[in-house]
């Protein structure tokens, strides 16, 4: 009797454990939350995917006690995936500001923004830590991420998977089904879209402890390179001036090519292709119209873009790397800037300088995140915000049309509703990118923010850009993180990521049967400021675009 009551009473200590632990499983796309409440636990899930890209999904689990280990496991074949599977811990940071209605945050303008999916202060699961299959519990709430690579050469089906829980005493177990259709999407290398963030050496050297160009450097910047390549970044920026010495007044001393050499190798040896040449002019400041070469100067001097000096020292630095580009047979690879966000008033400065560079190498093409259309004949790749492209669509559509590429960027602005890829907005955003890019046959998208983080950005992702009421949103500013050894991913650029798989699904079905594509791209995303925020109509419509491509 008394074994009997034993046996009764562990059973029901194991169930009141049982219910205190509960998990579930989440679309991606859905923000999840340090707060976040298990209402009714999802513990099947399926996921319809290409060849090429990755299967995800997230497992919110609740009741966990801190300082306990919690181990994860997912089970299945075929093995190449299971061993391909990658976990992560998904890291929660605060938003302190909500993202302005036209800029910045709320605090620029003084108007609410109501195109938010939470008002701020709150804190959502963002960055990425990979992690083992095991964990120790920081806090009762846990967020996880699973990532299933699906190969190129796999062979179309549906794939069950078992995902396995253990803390303690208690465990559980979930099933997730992945569909693979016979369509893929091509190797980074021949991605059909052109995409940059830039990434601040700097910053690098900072999280990281490492000393500029010497040999722990040069490995994290690979594994920098290799997160692009993860996230379909297929282009990537350089500073001209990192890469020769000067004198005390500016000119030229050296070039150092087997730096720069090795640069570029490091990116393209993880699949990117296509170079940007960072603009090597600057402001002093958006108060002065200054104009000016961007190198170091004794003592804090300037030199003037446009000046005798000025025209000097920049080609002394464009020869050698234009003749540097040639010999490697980079230069059709190679995008060079001049002046970032040119306004009316620097048309005619910027024009003499593009003739100097022209002078040198006649067929560079000069792309530029564009803040005036009166630059025609100068720039042959423009890029607006795309608040600007919508306004402007007819003039960048002649532009395309006499031979002009057109690329997009995002930055502080535009807030509200503008498609943008901030933290306090829907994931979907970042998706639709892709979505906008094959709507209008854009060929790129550029935004600065890879790692320009200034603090702690898993502390401070609201910070002051010049003044009280100027402060940069949530995310601008970074969109991976630097972990101990190397950078963090995020749920942001992961989401960015699926619109550029989306593109390449999207550039497929445009080729074989445009008007369906047009249809298909229109029933989720109709302007930049106009678009589905449904998480489950878009899974239905990738649905319907995969069955498409399979069939056509």
């Amino acid at each position: 009797m008394k074994r009997l009551y034993a046996s009764l009473l562990t059973l029901c200590i194991l169930s009141v454990l049982s219910h205190a632990q509960q998990v579930s499983l989440y679309d991606e796309l859905e923000p999840l939350y340090p707060d976040s409440k298990i209402d009714v636990p999802v513990n099947h899930y399926s996921i319809d995917a290409a060849k090429g890209t990755i299967a995800a999904v997230h497992l919110l689990v609740t009741g966990l006690t801190p300082g306990k280990s919690l181990r994860f496991l997912v089970k299945g074949a075929p093995r190449p995936m299971i061993r391909q599977a990658e976990w992560y811990r998904l890291i929660d940071v605060p938003v302190a500001e909500n993202t302005g209605l036209d800029s910045r945050t709320e605090k620029f303008s003084g108007q609410i923004n109501p195109y938010v999916i939470r008002r701020a202060p709150f804190r959502i699961f963002e960055a990425m830590e990979p992690v083992g299959h095991q964990i120790k519990v920081k806090n009762p709430v846990t967020a996880l991420r699973l990532e299933i690579p699906i190969d190129p050469r796999l062979q179309q089906g549906v794939y069950n998977f078992d995902i396995l829980l253990h803390s303690g005493k208690w465990s559980t177990h979930m099933s997730l089904v992945i569909k693979v259709y016979p369509v893929g999407i091509p190797p980074l290398n021949k991605a059909h879209l052109n995409y940059v963030n830039w990434h601040s050496i700097s910053n690098i050297c900072k999280d990281h402890h490492v000393k500029k160009w010497s040999r722990q450097f040069w490995n994290i910047l690979d594994n920098y390179a290799r997160l692009m390549a993860k996230g379909r970044q297929n282009t990537f920026w350089f500073i001209w001036s990192d890469f020769f010495s000067f004198n005390a007044d500016g000119t030229v001393k050296d070039f150092f090519s087997d730096r720069l050499n090795r640069y570029i190798r490091t990116f393209m040896n993880e699949g990117l292709t296509t170079i940007q040449g960072a603009p090597f002019t600057r402001r002093r400041n958006w108060s002065s119209d200054a104009m000016l070469v961007s190198i170091p100067i004794a003592n804090g001097g300037e030199v003037s873009a446009t000046s005798d000096l000025g025209q000097q020292i920049i080609r002394q630095m464009a020869e050698p790397i234009t003749r540097f580009m040639e010999k490697r047979q980079w230069d059709h690879h190679w995008y060079q800037g001049i002046f970032d966000e040119p306004t009316n008033q620097y048309v005619s400065r910027y024009q003499k300088v593009v003739q100097l560079i022209k002078s040198i190498k006649p067929d560079i093409r000069i792309l530029e995140a564009t803040m005036t259309v009166e630059l025609a004949g100068s720039v042959n790749c423009w890029c607006p915000q795309v608040q600007e492209y919508q306004k402007h669509q007819d003039f960048f559509q002649q532009r395309q049309a006499a031979g002009d590429e057109v690329w997009v960027y995002t930055c502080l602005i535009p807030g509200g509703p503008w498609i943008n890829r901030l933290v306090d907005q829907e994931r979907l955003r970042p998706v639709y990118v892709g979505w906008a890019c094959a709507k209008y046959d854009l060929q790129g998208f550029l935004h600065w923010g890879f790692n320009h983080h200034r603090g702690n950005p898993f502390e401070n992702l609201v910070v002051s850009h010049g003044d009280a009421k100027n402060f940069l949103p949530a995310g601008d500013s970074h969109i991976v993180y630097p972990g101990r050894k190397t950078p963090w991913s995020s749920q942001r650029f992961e989401a960015h990521r699926i619109g550029m798989e989306d593109y390449e699904l999207l550039f497929q079905l445009k080729q074989k049967k445009p008007g369906q594509a047009q249809k298909i791209i229109n029933q989720l995303f109709r302007a930049f400021d106009n678009y589905d925020k449904n998480i489950s109509h878009y899974r239905h419509t990738k649905r319907e675009l995969l069955q498409l491509l399979s069939h056509s």
